[in-house]
């Protein structure tokens, strides 16, 4: 079975767009890691809510980019809350 992938300028640009918007946590997680200070918690709690809602969103409209691109910062924003609370540090 062959798989036709039909990218086109838009496409590109709203992938690394992904990219470059979830993964904007990672600094965040490394710098709570390292040094203990947190971003708070208000602040991640309304990011998960949402991320929650549009995720619920892009399913239903069945749109992959953006279920990838909150899923993704989805899991970024738990391990970000689980820093915050020293789960696992």
């Amino acid at each position: 079975m062959k798989m036709k992938i039909n990218l086109n300028y838009g496409e590109v640009a709203g992938w690394v767009g992904l990219g470059c918007l979830q993964f904007n946590s990672v600094p965040a997680i490394i710098s709570s890691i390292e040094t203990g200070s947190t971003t708070p918690v208000g602040t991640v709690a309304l990011t998960l809510i949402g991320l929650f809602l549009y995720l619920v969103r892009s399913i239903k409209a069945s749109d992959t980019l953006y279920t990838v691109g909150n899923t993704i910062g989805i899991v970024g924003n738990l391990i970000l809350l689980a820093t915050i609370y020293g789960v696992g540090v």
